[in-house]
């Protein structure tokens, strides 16, 4: 393995700043307050030092927003058990995406303006990239409930359907948190969600012990 040379820690500790500087503005104050010069001014670089890491404001932004989905994927990939049948995957899976995002609900807010950006034509393009992660998101989703569906551990279904509506489903759950809509704990929240799933997919029967 390549050692780093001391130029290379440096931009690299210094790239980090500036995500986090940007992403610290753009959860307390939104896009519009994100400026090269402000974060600048907050990652403790010069104004002029800022275009050797970044072309211009959009650029910041759209990495810094990369870099969070990549980590909640990352934090996500971490929960599941490979060795598990699809249902208990699919409750890993679920349930890790909901603490993921618990954990990163400062700038939840601002990432679901986002979602709705993506939704208009003109800005769609703009944030293509992001859509990646949200396409990685539901394949995976989608390989379980196939892997279910060929065991008939779940009723027949379009899995690639099912698994946008689960990854919506999982996101207002998360967006009701983030709100104040829902004055009850994670893990009730968690767990209600699962058993309505568990419903969808696999019938009455199943709702007493949800995860298994």
């Amino acid at each position: 393995m390549a050692r780093l040379s001391r130029k290379d820690i440096l931009q690299d500790f210094r790239t980090r700043s500036l995500l986090e500087a940007t992403r610290k503005i753009i959860a307390t104050e939104g896009f519009d307050a994100v400026t090269m010069e402000r974060v600048a001014r907050e990652a403790g670089i010069t104004k002029g030092g800022i275009y050797l890491y970044f072309r211009n404001k959009d650029q910041m932004i759209l990495t810094t927003l990369e870099a969070i989905a990549l980590e909640m994927l990352r934090e996500i990939e971490t929960q599941l058990n490979p060795k598990t049948h699809a249902w208990e995957r699919l409750c890993q899976v679920i349930r890790a995406q909901l603490e993921s995002m618990e954990r990163h609900k400062d700038i939840l807010r601002t990432l679901l303006l986002v979602r709705w950006h993506m939704s208009d034509r003109r800005e769609r393009k703009k944030w293509r990239r992001l859509l990646r992660y949200r396409e990685q998101h539901l394949g995976r989703l989608k390989a379980i409930l196939d892997d279910g569906l060929r065991k008939k551990i779940f009723y027949p279904l379009d899995t690639a359907a099912a698994a946008f509506y689960i990854n919506e489903m999982t996101i207002s759950t998360a967006q009701r948190r983030v709100m104040g809509f829902s004055q009850s704990s994670l893990e009730a929240d968690t767990q209600g969600l699962i058993r309505f799933i568990a419903l969808l997919l696999r019938g009455k029967k199943h709702l007493h012990g949800s995860e298994e």
